[in-house]
């Protein structure tokens, strides 16, 4: 779906003095919330985790995501795999970083 941007645009631009005036409670705010950014990141890991061992691309996964400290965390993921499954997903990997050094999009 593409957005029609001629029609947004006044919409926004209306809705602009409100978000400045709101601009300075939102810096004050926003900081509260990243304490919970650990929360957030172990659930989108587990979501993301649990499709692929439904797929049978893992066997088992383990997930545990800290805080650091402000802006700083610790993630670490404990996969469980078979070999066959370590080679597909090396395969792809290795693909994926000659790709990029090649200068391919594809």
């Amino acid at each position: 779906m593409k957005l029609n941007l001629e029609r947004l645009l006044p919409i926004l631009v209306r809705f602009l003095p409100i978000f400045i005036r709101l601009l300075p409670i939102f810096i004050r705010v926003l900081p509260i919330f990243e304490r919970f950014v650990p929360v957030f990141v172990s659930y989108i890991l587990e979501r993301v985790l649990k499709t692929l061992k439904t797929e049978g691309s893992i066997d088992d996964y383990r997930t545990r995501t800290v805080r650091t400290g402000k802006l700083h965390y610790r993630i670490d993921i404990r996969l469980v795999l078979t070999a066959e499954q370590a080679k597909i997903i090396l395969k792809g990997l290795v693909t994926k970083i000659l790709r990029i050094f090649d200068g391919s999009k594809n």
